[in-house]
């Protein structure tokens, strides 16, 4: 079959942190591994270097989440560089996102947010995938949704869209085989039509992950075991494509390595067994609906942003655009998407900043992360790059009584700046024999500049003493007024704090 001279890379699974070390030290059988792109584009540090120990012994294959390709706002171009700079480096068989959009209006919900299907959407998305292919240099993959809302206007089914997408565009297709099983019992769509409806020979690359079924409809969580619904989709799958690039993705509550590596190689043995159609499961149930007259593009998209931001989910408005299911109301499916921007924003401030929560307490931090996510909508590609705003916004916020302001701003910094330390780029720095070896007239010229990896900081009390105590589980110092002095360096995959006088 044509898969764009792309080969067949076996068995693989995602690259995850909690994982490194196993994968560094035992060097497991694993055919390849997928990478978040995203956790990677904005990095020039640790992430970078614990990447190319793994480009020493396996192929790696980038996949996005933030490519956007369906949105109404303009293509990142800043986004497109970066991706293009990563891949250069990491030279991928391919590179993969999803059919979706994440933001529109210069705002960004972190989540893989589902298209109308209509004609003018199709064009849309066709366009853009021409563009980006032709700005990289290579074809990519677009990976079918996991989605909890269908917009009231869309008149094409979601596998002809794939379809027509793939054909009209020329990309390849991630076909995930668990997005299958949500998408159609949260639709209910039927799983054999639409694993026939894709055409074989553009799927280069198939997911497996588990979800949560919560009744009423199933969250994609990535959290668990792939069910047996889904490995007989996915045995179907093979039935029509023949062998393909295969991989596990468990992306939470993620366990021990050799839990996943078990799902790896139970989707080997699977893929020697075909499926036959009659064992697929169907769904049935959709309301019937009379499609309202499309919207422009930028509108449906502003009206759901919008819902998601504000939390707007039972509003009449909100439910205009939304079809409605037999047992997932439109404001649960509204809902998801709005309750899982919030969680993703909180989440990512509260990880970062642990030693403030220790200060301030998780009740005092959790009042100011509500204020935080409802004042600052995220705007940039990368949700880690959200909390980068957060000692700026503890510094104009109340605190209760006892809380000094001063005090958790200073602390907030220091953490904001292990951050930047922990992924500025590596470099070398001046010793003796290189000041030695300089000439008089290169001596006056010379320069000098802290590494990037590195910072001098200074504070009105103790905060990197409590710091130190808080993450080596030692007795807090007291936090009176009394200056402060410190370096930030990065050194043997570590940052140090070294204090210093003034």
């Amino acid at each position: 079959m044509n898969r764009f001279g792309l080969p067949n890379l076996g068995f693989g699974m995602g690259l995850r942190i909690p994982h490194y070390q196993t994968i560094f030290d035992t060097k497991p059988k694993v055919d390849w591994f997928e990478i978040i792109s995203e956790n990677f584009m904005d990095s020039d540090g640790m992430p970078r270097q614990n990447l190319e120990r793994i480009l020493q012994d396996y192929p790696v294959v980038m996949h996005g989440v933030s490519l956007s390709i369906g949105s109404t706002d303009p293509l990142d171009k800043t986004y497109l560089r970066r991706l293009k700079a990563l891949a250069e480096w990491v030279n991928p068989p391919w590179i993969s996102d999803h059919l979706c959009w994440t933001g529109v209006k210069h705002k960004n919900s972190h989540d893989l947010l589902p298209v109308p299907y209509t004609e003018a959407s199709l064009k849309h998305v066709i366009g853009r995938i021409r563009k980006v292919q032709d700005f990289l240099g290579r074809p990519i993959l677009m990976e079918n949704p996991s989605t909890y809302l269908e917009f009231s206007e869309s008149t094409i089914p979601e596998w002809e869209f794939l379809a027509r997408m793939a054909e009209e565009s020329d990309c390849g297709l991630l076909l995930d085989a668990n997005n299958v099983y949500v998408a159609c019992y949260n639709h209910r769509y039927d799983t054999k039509a639409y694993v026939d409806a894709i055409p074989a020979d553009r799927v280069v690359q198939v997911h497996l992950a588990g979800h949560d079924n919560k009744g009423s409809h199933i969250i994609d969580t990535h959290g668990g075991h792939v069910i047996d619904e889904v490995w007989n989709i996915y045995r179907y799958i093979l039935s029509r494509t023949g062998p393909v690039a295969t991989m596990v993705e468990w992306d939470a509550n993620i366990p021990a390595f050799e839990v996943v590596f078990k799902e790896v190689q139970k989707a080997k043995k699977f893929a020697n067994t075909p499926k036959a159609p009659n064992d697929l499961v169907s769904f049935s149930g959709a309301l019937p609906i009379q499609p309202p007259p499309a919207r422009p593009l930028e509108k449906a998209m502003g009206a759901m942003m919008d819902a998601i931001i504000k939390n707007d989910t039972k509003s009449a408005k909100a439910k205009s655009w939304v079809r409605p299911k037999a047992k997932f109301p439109i404001d649960q499916q509204l809902g998801v998407y709005a309750d899982g921007y919030r969680f993703r924003l909180f989440d990512t401030v509260l990880e970062d900043y642990p030693v403030l929560e220790r200060y301030l307490g998780k009740k005092v931090l959790h009042t100011l992360l509500d204020a935080f996510v409802d004042k600052t909508p995220s705007s940039h590609y990368n949700v880690a790059r959200y909390s980068d705003h957060f000692p700026a916004f503890v510094a104009k916020s109340s605190l209760p009584k006892g809380k000094d302001k001063k005090i958790a701003t200073e602390i907030a910094s220091l953490e904001a700046a292990h951050l930047r330390i922990f992924d500025a780029p590596e470099s070398s720095a001046f010793d003796a024999s290189v000041l030695a070896d300089l000439s008089p007239e290169a001596f006056l010229g010379l320069s000098l500049s802290l590494r990037k990896a590195s910072a001098l900081l200074a504070f009105t009390h103790p905060v990197a003493a409590y710091f130190a105590a808080v993450k080596e589980g030692k007795k807090l110092p007291a936090l009176k007024k009394q200056p402060e002095y410190t370096a930030l360096y990065r050194e043997s995959s570590h940052i140090w704090m070294l204090p210093l006088e003034k």
